[in-house]
């Protein structure tokens, strides 16, 4: 088993890992590119860290679809990590304490 608990743990961290990066790399080419479109633009895009630069890339999508994509990819990546880890984490944790007893 202590190779399957292994297996989960680098599977969750590395999804979480990937789904951090790409909304780092989306809301870094989305923030200071918002600043040329005023301010009407940019402050959404700078105080609501998820919902903004998404925000922004959907109104400009001819422009910036791919920080768009990179936030909508980054965001379900990191949902489908805490899935996986609330969903089976759980029986993991059952089998393990059921095989140390």
């Amino acid at each position: 088993m202590d190779f399957g608990f292994t297996a989960f743990v680098m599977f969750v961290a590395v999804l979480a890992a990937v789904g951090v990066s790409l909304l780092l790399v989306g809301y870094v080419g989305t923030l200071p590119a918002s600043f040329a479109f005023g301010w009407r633009n940019w402050l959404p895009t700078l105080l609501l860290p998820v919902a903004g630069p998404l925000w922004f890339a959907w109104q400009h999508w001819s422009d910036f679809s791919r920080p768009g994509k990179q936030i909508l990819v980054g965001l379900l990546l990191l949902l489908l990590a805490f899935a996986v880890l609330y969903g089976f984490g759980p029986a993991i944790i059952d089998r393990l304490a059921a095989g140390n007893k």
